[in-house]
């Protein structure tokens, strides 16, 4: 072993060699146990670098993973986590350019991202052995070293979405524009690296306006940080960036506004932060354009002004606040969801006290259930519970933040095969704090076979997390998996009644989510009998009211099964179920989609008929 003097050529610390290095064999570094009492600062950032230098980051990496493993088992939490973020940016720049690009490829592939973005995907194709560390200047890494709080941020928040080496080219380019403001602005640079590492996809902000008339294209991000610092300067920002964390920072960088806009709604745009929820109504609702069933934008440009002058339909409303209060600096969030009678946008936004109302424009006589929002950091859809998580605020709290640590140690004390101390690790972490997901993901990894282990972690699970249905749903739905894989077929499908059963009247799309589950797995097995069966059952225990999400998710693609098939009596039967079930008003968007297509399977049946007798 090598110490850190060594290597960096400090006269700080002596010299080790082990018995392998007497043996001539490559010496392994170390970093000395004395470091570790404390967090790294800028004389060790310094070494570190120094020493990367001479031996490379992949020899740091393992270093400092060793000695932030070695911390932790002595029960130091806080200085084991600066550590490991220490070790964890040794990783990441001792990875290379390839191996970078192909990693994320295969993510993006995995998550299922559509064709439109293959270009996108193609384009970052694998660039050589150029390791990740040239993406940043020297002074920068040593920066980042030495300021463990804003690497814990960015670890934390950072996803396998994240195309990692672009969010660095980020980093440097904000860095190396206004060092100054980066470091009164951190976590601003930080949300702004995770979500402009990667554009948009073709549906956002929404896909009701022509993308000649709104390109689907962020505000540079250079641009979107100094307008942010400057109202945040200036008094001008309804949330200054300073005062908010990169995870909420994340709803507010992803504007779509060029600056003569921004600069109209700073203008223009003045409700106070309490009643954000108002500029929704501002706007003019225009009730012409859905009698016309002109759903599309029909103007030639979509500014805030022509929105606000022309008014529109409830997705413009929500654009328009959206995009407002992103651009006065509040967290926003444009919201889709299906209701009674049909499909409905609002949005949310971070208020007083960090809190997020997340009901601005929505219809509660609708029974809107839920919503579907984008996180701008991953592009894809952002879930409930997380939502919940950030207005809750618990991850500031101290038993939180210890858990955390708990979990990431986890995980990395299982990846060496230390499974006893990753399983205590775990299970310390969710005693401090049960919402801790990372460490009942950990869990279930120490289980990853089939069985009842892991049906008793995923039932656990679920039951301390009552409060999220969402995460319920989720561990069941683990449990049903396992119980599936191992035949045990009968229990599996009263498991899965019973998570229907439980979110039918609180979280409907869950209860749909299960109940479309169920009836795929009859049409790839059962006859149509058992199918046309199965249906009725469902529809009979859960449709009633259920309106626009039960007939996306669950009639309508059973009946359009059913018509590929020619199973034109059954296809029109299951139809008048849903009719009849699902509680749409005479008139309404639904009622309108669902007579669209009893014309459409009407004409077909003739049409096979008249084929059929020729």
């Amino acid at each position: 072993m090598i110490s850190f003097r060594t290597l960096a050529g400090s006269l700080l610390l002596g010299a080790v060699l082990s018995a392998g290095a007497l043996r001539a064999e490559t010496p392994a570094l170390v970093v000395p146990s004395a470091w570790t009492r404390t967090v790294p600062g800028p004389r060790e950032a310094a070494l570190i670098e120094q020493g990367a230098g001479r031996h490379g980051w992949p020899a740091m990496a393992a270093a400092l993973r060793s000695a932030a493993l070695d911390t932790y088992a002595r029960g130091d939490l806080a200085n084991a986590d600066a550590w490991a973020a220490a070790a964890r940016w040794a990783t990441r720049w001792g990875g290379t350019e390839q191996e970078e690009a192909l990693r994320w490829r295969e993510v993006m592939i995995a998550e299922g991202w559509p064709a439109s973005r293959e270009s996108f995907i193609e384009a970052q194709s694998p660039r050589g052995a150029t390791p990740l560390a040239e993406r940043l200047p020297s002074a920068l890494r040593e920066r980042l070293l030495a300021d463990p709080a804003w690497s814990i941020e960015y670890f934390a928040l950072e996803k396998p979405l994240d195309h990692r080496a672009e969010s660095l080219a980020i980093l440097a380019r904000l860095h190396a524009r206004d060092p100054k403001a980066w470091d009164e602005f951190g976590a601003l640079a930080l949300a702004i690296s995770l979500v402009h590492d990667t554009p948009p996809p073709a549906h956002w902000p929404h896909w009701q306006v022509p993308p000649d008339v709104l390109p689907r294209r962020l505000v540079p991000a250079e641009e979107v940080f100094d307008h942010l610092v400057s109202i945040s300067r200036g008094g001008g920002a309804l949330w200054r960036a300073d005062r908010l964390e990169a995870a909420e920072l994340r709803f507010v960088v992803d504007l779509a506004l060029p600056p003569e806009e921004r600069a109209w709604a700073l203008a223009r745009v003045r409700a106070p932060l309490p009643r954000l929820a108002e500029t929704y109504s501002d706007i003019r609702y225009r009730h012409d354009r859905i009698d016309a069933n002109v759903y599309i934008w029909p103007g030639p440009s979509y500014r805030l002004e022509d929105i606000l002058r022309e008014g529109g339909i409830c997705v413009d409303q929500a654009y328009f606040s959206t995009q407002a209060g992103k651009a006065r600096g509040a967290p926003t969030l444009l919201f889709a969801g299906a209701g009674r009678d049909g499909r409905h946008a609002w949005f949310g936004y971070l208020g007083p006290g960090r809190r997020w109302m997340l009901d601005a424009g929505r219809h509660a006589s609708q029974n809107y259930v839920t919503g579907v929002a984008l996180d701008p950091q991953t592009w894809t859809e952002i879930s409930d519970h997380e939502l919940k998580f950030l207005s809750e605020g618990f991850r500031r709290e101290r038993n939180a933040r210890e858990a955390r640590i708990h979990a990431d140690f986890a995980r990395w004390l299982r990846e060496e095969g230390r499974l006893r101390e990753a399983e205590a690790a775990a299970r310390a972490a969710v005693r401090l704090e049960r919402r801790t997901i990372a460490a009942w993901d950990e869990l279930l990894a120490l289980r990853p076979e089939p069985g009842a282990p892991r049906e008793g972690v995923a039932r656990e699970a679920a039951g301390v997390l009552t409060s999220y249905p969402e995460l319920q749903a989720r561990f069941l739905g683990l449990a049903v998996e396992s119980l599936r894989a191992r035949g045990e077929n009968a229990e599996a499908e009263r498991l899965g009644r019973e998570l229907a059963r439980r979110f039918a009247g609180r979280r409907g799309d869950l209860s749909t989510r299960e109940i479309a589950g169920q009836l795929q797995r009859a049409v790839a097995s059962e006859t149509v009998e058992e199918q046309m069966r199965l249906y009725r059952s469902l529809m009979r225990q859960f449709g009633r009211g259920a309106g626009a999400a039960m007939w996306d998710e669950v009639a309508r693609p059973f009946v359009g099964t059913l018509a590929s098939a020619g199973r034109w009596r059954e296809a029109r039967a299951a139809l008048a179920l849903a009719r009849e079930t699902l509680g749409a008003n005479a008139g309404s968007q639904l009622d309108g989609e669902m007579r669209a297509l009893d014309a459409e399977l009407a004409q077909k049946e003739r049409a096979a008929a008249g084929t059929a007798t020729r």
